[in-house]
């Protein structure tokens, strides 16, 4: 699906923290798709035209920061329980008691998050690349420190406003373009989390992408990527990195944090987050109590729903034909 299709299917609507915009298609149980950072509902359009004819209505929309979506200045209000009332809202406005939260990246915490907080409502819940998690007991910086002392790391170098904002909106297309290369499987492995000085900015030691399109987007896609973030700025999506430890607090309200619900997930081998989280596939199987998926793609890195659709594509549909709503 190219642009031009998807955005035909972009409707906005409007929830009590603000707009919400999402491509929507389909009839059926309601699966809404759950993007990250710095992507765009877009990210699913491989996903899109194969759930609608098995059978499913889509929901892919644009990330509160995202798009046409509503973009609140403070940080704030960009934590995860947030994120989530945005979801509910979503699928109250499009009729759903209930439906199936589907994330990638960032939308994983998002897409698990509901599965808590809305219970009733949730009938699933499946992650592109990152496992369900508990709360972590120590601070972001404690946790920055202890994993990378003295060294770059990204999350820490988002965390004061203007820095990264600056970097990345001088060139949208090209810090986008340096972006995905470096986290996909085309790149040298952890291109990502390369050592480097602390006070490194984040494009300096990336691997440099090809001079042509890269292999899992079009340049008309990247386009379509780069003209968003230039009217919208990289300062929404980069405050989601600024409620780490609100994030946890909230998710301790939870209780145990288990996920009930039936939990699928699929990553690449070259995933960054099994890096940065060692041992996060195997903790995740004592957080979900049904969890009917766990498949990893090699060759594939964290893009992967866009690296591999034909893969990820049958993966989510397999998991969903389990699913009774």
């Amino acid at each position: 699906m190219r642009w031009q299709e998807f955005s035909s299917r972009i409707q906005t609507f409007q929830t009590p923290n603000g707009p919400i915009s999402a491509a929507v298609d389909g009839e059926g149980p309601l699966v809404i798709l759950m993007h990250g950072w710095p992507e765009l509902g877009f990210s699913y359009r491989h996903q899109i035209a194969p759930l609608v004819a098995a059978g499913y209505r889509v929901a892919a929309p644009d990330m509160r920061g995202y798009g046409r979506s509503a973009k609140p200045y403070d940080p704030a209000l960009y934590s995860t329980d947030a994120h989530a009332d945005d979801m509910g809202a979503l699928a109250r406005a499009l009729g759903a008691e209930r439906w199936i939260s589907v994330g990638h990246d960032w939308g994983s915490p998002v897409a698990w998050r509901c599965a808590l907080r809305f219970p009733d409502q949730v009938a699933a819940v499946f992650s592109f690349s990152v496992p369900h998690r508990p709360a972590a007991e120590i601070s972001a910086h404690e946790w920055f420190d202890s994993a990378y002392p003295n060294r770059f790391y990204y999350m820490r170098y988002f965390e004061p406003v203007g820095p990264a904002e600056i970097e990345l909106d001088r060139d949208p297309r090209d810090s986008l373009k340096r972006i995905y290369f470096s986290l996909s499987g085309d790149a040298p492995l952890f291109d990502w989390t390369s050592e480097r000085p602390i006070d490194d900015p984040v494009l300096k030691g990336l691997a440099q992408p090809p001079s042509g399109p890269l292999s899992f987007m079009t340049d008309e896609d990247l386009d379509a990527y780069a003209d968003a973030f230039a009217r919208g700025s990289f300062h929404g999506p980069l405050n989601w990195y600024r409620n780490w430890d609100r994030n946890e607090q909230q998710a301790r309200a939870y209780g145990d944090q288990r996920i009930k619900q039936p939990a699928g997930l699929v990553l690449g081998d070259r995933e960054i987050v099994l890096a940065m989280f060692p041992g996060c596939v195997e903790a995740q199987r004592e957080m979900c109590l049904d969890l009917r998926m766990e498949r990893i793609i090699p060759g594939a890195g964290h893009w992967i729903q866009q690296e591999r659709p034909a893969e990820t594509t049958a993966a989510l549909l397999e998991f969903l034909a389990t699913v009774e709503i």
